[in-house]
């Protein structure tokens, strides 16, 4: 949303481009207990992005046990309906996990935000099927990648391909950075 509204803003100076980072790469369980007082940290997110909603996680849906699904399925989604629709559904995806504290490494709920946000979740769910070992593999270049780059919190913006500003920023913080970097 910020990153959306800067781009706005400055036009072709600034190409966003998402990458999976994966918090949990491997399978981890986790009590509600645990995990709900975990997402209280969230109120800090919920501060930098006040367009967005955030919920200390309810208890009604069970933790996400990890990362990996719904950044596999975001991979399916550019690929097959395109980047506007990778967009809608990265948003819905967010929503469904920090609003509505739903388990969206489930893929029932993937492919319930899928048909949600106008997207043919019969038609994803039959990509990720055939094609679930090369989405998984592009997913795990993206994190290893990131690691290298010495990336170790989400958000991550990398500027340039050089300066990094981990974590969430406020748009004004965002701005003065491009600002300086490309002098717009």
């Amino acid at each position: 949303m910020r990153l959306d509204q800067l781009q706005q803003e400055v036009g072709d100076a600034l190409a966003i481009e998402w990458r999976a980072f994966l918090l949990r790469p491997r399978e981890e369980e986790r009590s509600v207990e645990a995990f709900t007082h975990y997402t209280e940290r969230w109120a800090r997110c919920a501060e930098a992005e006040p367009a967005a909603e955030f919920h200390t996680w309810s208890g009604a849906h069970a933790p996400p046990t990890r990362s990996q699904p719904s950044a596999i399925a975001g991979k399916a989604v550019r690929d097959t309906f395109g980047a506007d629709a990778f967009g809608r559904f990265h948003l819905a995806l967010m929503h469904a996990y920090f609003a509505e504290n739903r388990t969206i490494s489930d893929r029932a709920v993937i492919l319930d935000v899928a048909d949600a946000c106008g997207l043919d979740g019969a038609e994803l769910a039959r990509r990720l099927d055939e094609q679930s070992d090369a989405y998984e593999a592009a997913v795990v270049a993206d994190h290893r990648r990131a690691l290298a780059q010495g990336i170790a919190a989400v958000p991550t913006v990398v500027i340039d391909h050089e300066y990094l500003l981990q974590g969430a920023l406020r748009l004004e913080q965002y701005r003065k950075v491009v600002e300086r970097l490309t002098g717009y």
